[in-house]
């Protein structure tokens, strides 16, 4: 069997067990009991967010299971026993399973430790244990200064909403929305209001602002004023994450044609971007039937997914044109 890269393998597998000695996690059992119910939750959590069906895994039959894997999954998700890129635990309250997590075994180069399968089942919800957990797991990681890094999907609001509220930042958006926390980075501090909008981080008990924002009826306005030192290397990501931000409040992304035509393509800092990618997620959606009940981004075009794909061969048949033979 193929070695995943090992890189601060030590470190990560050094704060597991730290974590499963104080009973905060425990690795899943390679039964076909655990390894199946561990599995019928990343399910589980796809068809609540896409079905709206928010069925305890626990309780699910193979029919729905089966309804799950079909109608609610990207792609076949494999048992934890398979994934030898990350290890998969339950998340315990008091002894109890509440819920399941898994952590990546190694980051790939980096510094940031990849968080995926987060999940309370319903019963467990309102008493703080995802918020909890994710806090023991930033702990557990930064004593060896590595942070953590997790992807969820724009049309998934109520996930996406949490994880801003818990002090994640967003660093990117390439293919779903890419959030990131570091140990030495403080918590972003978001105000949105009905006309004006700021992103700051707490020094010396006081706020420093990194980006001001208004808008404008359907036009988005951004102050260029650059932060002070040292926290202007946070702007880029402080844009990001504002613009995630203002995007959950129904604001404007756009600030003008000039701007969209020159940056919708970005990954990361060009509200436009991610209002393009917004249009794009929410288009693929509609097209597998899956749940879209979003704000809406003022100015911005909702296309559906064929249209887009008429859209994206013109553009390529401009760039690629045919041979002339």
């Amino acid at each position: 069997m193929p070695r995943p890269f090992s890189e601060h393998g030590k470190e990560i597998a050094t704060a597991t067990r730290e974590l499963v000695g104080r009973g905060a996690m425990e690795p899943v059992r390679r039964s076909r009991v655990d390894q199946s119910l561990w599995v019928a939750c990343d399910h589980a959590s796809c068809a609540e967010n896409r079905l709206g069906d928010t069925t305890d895994p626990r309780a699910a039959d193979e029919t729905l299971l089966a309804r799950w894997r079909a109608e609610a999954a990207d792609e076949p998700l494999p048992p934890p026993v398979k994934r030898i890129y990350e290890r998969c635990f339950w998340i315990l309250d008091r002894g109890e399973r509440c819920g399941t997590v898994a952590l990546a075994r190694s980051t790939l180069g980096g510094d940031l430790v990849r968080l995926a399968s987060l999940y309370v089942f319903p019963t467990e919800r309102g008493r703080g244990l995802g918020r909890a957990i994710l806090g023991r797991i930033r702990a557990a990681l930064a004593r060896h200064g590595l942070g953590i890094r997790l992807e969820t999907n724009w049309t998934w609001q109520k996930v996406a909403r949490w994880y801003l509220r818990v002090g994640l930042w967003l660093g990117h958006w390439k293919r779903s929305l890419n959030y990131r926390w570091y140990p030495d980075v403080p918590a972003p501090i978001i105000a949105v209001g009905d006309r004006e909008a700021t992103f700051s981080v707490e020094h010396d008990g006081r706020p420093i602002v990194l980006v001001r924002a208004r808008r404008d009826g359907d036009r988005l306005i951004l102050d260029d004023t650059a932060p002070p030192e040292p926290f202007a290397e946070l702007r880029w990501d402080a844009l990001t994450t504002l613009s995630l931000a203002l995007a959950f409040r129904g604001w404007p992304l756009i600030r003008s044609k000039e701007q969209w035509d020159k940056s919708y393509w970005a990954d990361a800092c060009a509200p436009e971007a991610l209002a393009y990618q917004i249009s794009v997620w929410e288009a693929w959606a509609h097209k597998r039937g899956w749940l879209v009940d979003t704000p809406r981004v003022p100015g911005l075009e909702y296309p559906s997914w064929e249209t887009f794909q008429e859209r994206w061969k013109a553009e390529l048949s401009r760039v690629m044109p045919p041979d002339a033979d």
